[in-house]
């Protein structure tokens, strides 16, 4: 029975891990993914995993072995949440781009979420989403989650005050990101709305509330379209981000 014990527990804490990080990562944890395929996926990592990576020593009280799966679970959540945290920035973008031609009253429902998101948010994350998956960005996540188990053998799992620090770098990147994918659309809406100001007055007699609307609109969209081009480049550094990002958290564990 021990040694039943002792070889069971183990993948207990590598599943539970391996679990939160298919919750919150980008693609697995997404609601369009039936909860039978996330789970048949931690099964399978657990499992693959599970003679690979050193494990704790047991606990022998009840609260340890509650503890064990509450960090388990917690610690990867926060590694998953990572890469949330950097493809939230494509929808900011899209949310300020639509703001700008007059999208912003119009949303849908986003499949990540499952909640109301701007149109061309869902538009660049989907495109973006694609070339996350052909770049292979998903491996981010397995890989780091390996290591993981080397740098803290599974039931061992704690949360560093340094991840605090590492989480609002992660967040305040965030803008800086969403602005660069929105800076084609938003600087071609300023200068439509100089070129508009500039007619407004050389020609009193136009309308340019009734003009500059639609012609924003298909400033905008066109501009969109013409950037397309250069979403392989946006979603390299995007995968970048969350690499750099995963790593600063390893990192801090490892010190």
């Amino acid at each position: 029975m021990d040694a039943w014990i002792t070889m069971i527990f183990p993948f207990i804490w590598i599943l539970l891990r391996t679990t939160g990080v298919l919750i919150t990562a980008p693609v697995f944890g997404a609601k369009y993914v039936p909860w039978m395929v996330k789970v048949t996926i931690a099964l399978v990592l657990g499992y693959v995993l599970w003679p690979r990576v050193p494990a704790a020593p047991i606990p022998t009280s009840l609260l340890g072995f509650l503890m064990c799966g509450a960090s388990e679970i917690l610690f990867g959540l926060i590694m998953g949440f990572c890469g949330t945290i950097v493809m939230a920035a494509i929808e900011t973008a899209g949310h300020i781009a639509d703001i700008e031609i007059g999208f912003g009253m119009a949303n849908v429902i986003d499949p990540q979420y499952g909640q109301p998101s701007p149109i061309l948010g869902i538009f660049k994350y989907l495109l973006i989403l694609l070339v996350f998956l052909s770049i292979n960005g998903h491996h981010l996540f397995i890989k780091a989650l390996h290591e993981s188990f080397h740098l803290v053998p599974a039931g061992a799992a704690f949360i560093p005050k340094m991840w605090t620090q590492v989480g609002f770098t992660a967040a305040a990147s965030i803008f800086k990101t969403a602005i660069i994918l929105s800076c084609p659309v938003w600087a071609s809406a300023l200068i439509v709305d100089f070129a508009l100001g500039a007619i407004a007055r050389t020609v009193p007699q136009m309308n340019v509330f009734v003009v500059g609307m639609p012609l924003k609109t298909l400033i905008g969209l066109a501009t969109v379209f013409a950037s397309i081009a250069f979403y392989g480049i946006f979603t390299e550094q995007i995968t970048l981000s969350m690499q750099r990002l995963l790593e600063s958290l390893l990192g801090v564990i490892g010190r």
